[in-house]
């Protein structure tokens, strides 16, 4: 019940901000409009609009599936170090679990990315379409099952990695080396070019079942492994499976680890923790 509260409380908090607001309604606006001048440039050229590979479609799905929760995991980590330096979060762990109050944190807030991360989706679809002809059946059953999986796992994991930094620095500008263990899960980003290039490499095969790098290289694998083979050959639906089952456990041991060190970096103040000090909490056998 506690539970269901905290989730209820941030998700309304998060949907009533002028950011949540901005970033949900300006850049669905300004792709409409930029959909809206390249189609009628289209038509006034006579030319006849080509439709777009399929794996463009799934690699913008890919990005915009990770910017929401890249965002959704930052929002995460600033309102537990605004809550930590107003000492608020004292009143609140002497009636709640700090399991409940980070898990109703991370939900609230993910439930939010994901009206946020529909609202992008639905007005990329419309716009491409305004651009070329792309209907959504371009779309296979693996990118409509896998994608939504993989963005909701993917962001449990890196908001209960920004989570446990939230909990661990001082405020936003003295989180040091510390406050970079969010960006892991975007490094295989880097090699965006090399993976729509390539998406059999062996380091790939290998990268994809470490559940910090999951959700960003199956997601790029599965939108350009159709198109690199001319749709003769997919991603094997086995390592798909598999993949889910190793982020999934990852995002259970993530989730235990993070309330460990949001129990004990909540209550301390003055100083950010080293990572030695956020391992150790981490390794706390109670939470």
């Amino acid at each position: 019940m506690k539970l269901r509260k905290v989730i209820r409380w941030e998700f309304r908090a998060a949907i009533a901000s002028k950011q949540f607001l901005i970033t949900t309604l300006l850049v669905p606006a300004i792709m409409a409009i930029v959909g809206l001048v390249i189609a009628l440039a289209g038509e006034g050229s006579g030319g006849p609009s080509e439709p777009p590979p399929p794996f463009l479609i799934g690699f913008f799905l890919a990005v915009i599936l990770f910017v929401g929760a890249f965002m959704s995991g930052v929002m995460a980590m600033y309102a537990i170090i605004k809550e930590k330096q107003s000492r608020v979060v004292e009143l609140m762990l002497s009636s709640i679990s700090a399991w409940e109050l980070m898990a109703g944190k991370i939900i609230g807030l993910g439930l939010a990315g994901l009206v946020q991360v529909t609202a992008w989706c639905v007005t990329l679809v419309i716009g491409v379409n305004l651009i070329a002809s792309f209907p959504l059946s371009s779309l296979t059953l693996v990118h409509w099952v896998t994608f939504p999986l993989y963005f909701i796992l993917g962001y449990l994991l890196i908001a209960s990695m920004f989570a446990a930094v939230g909990a661990a620095i001082k405020d936003v500008h003295s989180g040091g080396a510390i406050g970079l263990i969010g960006m892991i899960p975007y490094l295989p980003m880097i090699s965006i070019a090399a993976i729509i290039e390539n998406p059999t490499m062996l380091w790939l095969r290998i990268a994809q079942y470490f559940p910090p790098f999951t959700p960003s290289i199956m997601m790029l694998r599965i939108g350009a492994l159709p198109a690199v083979t001319d749709g003769q050959e997919f991603v094997p639906l086995w390592e798909i499976a598999t993949s889910l089952v190793t982020l999934a456990l990852g995002v259970f041991l993530m989730m235990r680890f993070a309330s460990k060190v949001f129990h004990i970096g909540m209550l301390m103040y003055g100083k950010s923790a080293s990572f030695r000090e956020l391992w150790k909490w981490g390794r706390q056998k109670t939470i």
